[in-house]
C-alpha cells in the first residue's frame, strides 16, 4: 500500500506541475542581432590549434589547386544573355555528354548561375576552374518534345538568357521567345530533341521546369567541372590556348 500511495502522490504532483505549466505565461526574450565584419583584424590573433589543423591540409590542397592545366588567351566572364564564357561552357557540356552517353546531341543548355567567377587571361589552374564551377553538378542527357523545347526557350528569354550551345539561336522580345532555330532549322513541335545539360537543370533548377517533362533521361557520374578540366587539358596537349569567339546566341529586344 505504501508503494501505491507513493506512486499516487507522485502522479498528483506531476499533474499539478503540468497544469501550472500550462497556465503560466511564457517568458518573452528580447533578441538582438548585429553584423560582424570578417576582415583582416580577425587574422591578428589566430588560434594556434586551429591554425595547425588548417595548415596541415592547406599545403597539400594548395599544391594540387595551384597546378597549371592550360592557358587562357582572353578574359571571359559570365553574364546574361550570354558571353564567350557561357557559350564555351555550353559547347563543352554538349561535347562531353555526346562522348559519355555515346549519343548525338542536338544542343546543350546550362544555367548561367552555376558559373560563379570569370576566367582570367593567362595561366589556368585547377583552383581557378573550381572557383568558376564550384558545384558538384553532373552531366546528363534529356530528351524533350519540340513543344517542351519551345516552352524552355520562353523561360530562358524570361530569365534574360542562359548558357546555350552554338546550335541554338533565340530572339526574344518582352520576355517571350519570338523566334528560335536549332541547327539552323525552326523548332518542330512534334520532334524529339536530345539535349545535353546538368542534373540541376534537368531537375527543373532555375525555373527550367519543361525539362521535367523528359521522355527519356540518362544520368552520368561525370562532374561538369571535370568535363571542363578535360577540355582544357586536351587543348593544352594540342598547343592551343583557351578562347571563345563572341557570338550572340540569344538576342533580346524591348
Amino acid at each position: 500500500m505504501k508503494t501505491t500511495y507513493r506512486h499516487l502522490a507522485c502522479g498528483l504532483v506531476a499533474i499539478l506541475f503540468t497544469l501550472t505549466a500550462c497556465t503560466t505565461a511564457r517568458q518573452e526574450f528580447e533578441i538582438t542581432s548585429s553584423l560582424i565584419p570578417v576582415d583582416a583584424r580577425w587574422d591578428k590573433y589566430p588560434q594556434p590549434e586551429m591554425e595547425a589543423i588548417v595548415n596541415k591540409y592547406k599545403t597539400s590542397v594548395d599544391s594540387i589547386m595551384g597546378t597549371v592545366v592550360g592557358q587562357s588567351k582572353q578574359y571571359m566572364e559570365p553574364d546574361r544573355p550570354g558571353t564567350p564564357l557561357t557559350n564555351l561552357t555550353a559547347d563543352i557540356v554538349k561535347t562531353a555528354v555526346q562522348t559519355h552517353c555515346s549519343q548525338p546531341v542536338d544542343f546543350a543548355v546550362t544555367n548561367i548561375g552555376g558559373i560563379r567567377n570569370p576566367l582570367l587571361q593567362g595561366e589556368i589552374t585547377l583552383g581557378e576552374i573550381y572557383s568558376i564551377f564550384p558545384f558538384d553538378n553532373t552531366l546528363c542527357l534529356v530528351k524533350l518534345t519540340g513543344a517542351d523545347v519551345r516552352a524552355l526557350f520562353d523561360i530562358i528569354v524570361s530569365r534574360e538568357g542562359e548558357a546555350v550551345s552554338r546550335e541554338v539561336h533565340i530572339t526574344g522580345k518582352a520576355g517571350k521567345c519570338i523566334d528560335a532555330t536549332i541547327g539552323g532549322k525552326p523548332i518542330d513541335d512534334n520532334r524529339i530533341y536530345t539535349i545535353a545539360t546538368i542534373d540541376y537543370v534537368a531537375n527543373g533548377g532555375d525555373h527550367m521546369t519543361p525539362l521535367l517533362n523528359a521522355v527519356e533521361r540518362i544520368n552520368s557520374s561525370v562532374f561538369m567541372r571535370d568535363a571542363v578540366i578535360d577540355y582544357v587539358k586536351r587543348e593544352t596537349r594540342a598547343n592551343r590556348a583557351i578562347g571563345s569567339i563572341p557570338e550572340e546566341r540569344i538576342i533580346l529586344t524591348d
